[in-house]
């Protein structure tokens, strides 16, 4: 089983039902205010990348904010809703290892989009973004936390999916040697555990 492809149509097919239920969610503010605040582009310069930023549920509050926003993600269903939703954003479908990362980038975030890249691929994300982010830039992401690595296949409303579970220390083990981590936070949402850290690159 193809399980990146199987977790990419489950998106695809689910698109509208998934941006229903994040309009009743609506956007992460303060996360985006925070990544900004840590990288010190919080006056309206920053040169943003968001990693699976889906129906642009974040991207419609970050683009406010920053002087130049693109977002990329798999899913084209997800795209499709995104585009005329901020059109002031740039899309590109593209999943995290596929980007082209541009250079002298401020913040990446990665809002619960990482939660789809085995450790292997992960480590080489980071290695993708230390190129791509400027110095002491920002590398903001929330994923689903267990107390140690594990992959699990989930079925739900939205789907058949693969998800992986980190937590913040297996993160800034893997983030090594190219960041350090500059803030965590832990968060329980319904009766899921989540984690959010923000890592600088050095």
């Amino acid at each position: 089983m193809d399980w990146q492809q199987e977790t990419i149509t489950s998106y695809d097919e689910s698109a509208l039902a998934l941006s229903k239920y994040f309009q009743g969610i609506g956007s992460r503010v303060s996360d985006i205010e925070l990544g900004l605040d840590l990288a010190k582009v919080n006056d309206g310069s920053a040169r943003v990348v968001e990693i699976g930023c889906g129906d642009g549920r974040d991207a419609s509050e970050t683009v406010k904010r920053v002087t130049w926003y693109e977002g990329f993600d798999p899913s084209k269903g997800l795209l499709n809703i995104a585009k005329p939703k901020v059109p002031k954003a740039s899309f590109v479908q593209a999943d995290a290892l596929s980007y082209e990362y541009p250079k002298d980038i401020d913040v990446i975030f990665a809002f619960a989009s990482l939660l789809h890249v085995n450790k292997d691929d992960l480590d080489k994300v980071f290695k993708k973004t230390a190129e791509s982010l400027r110095q002491r830039g920002i590398f903001y992401i929330s994923l689903k936390e267990r107390d140690a690595y594990e992959e699990e296949v989930k079925e739900d409303e939205f789907g058949k999916r693969m998800f992986y579970y980190y937590n913040p220390e297996l993160i800034s083990s893997f983030a090594k040697p190219q960041f350090e981590t500059v803030h965590v936070d832990h968060q329980l949402i319904g009766k899921t555990k989540w984690f959010t850290v923000a890592l600088a690159k050095i």
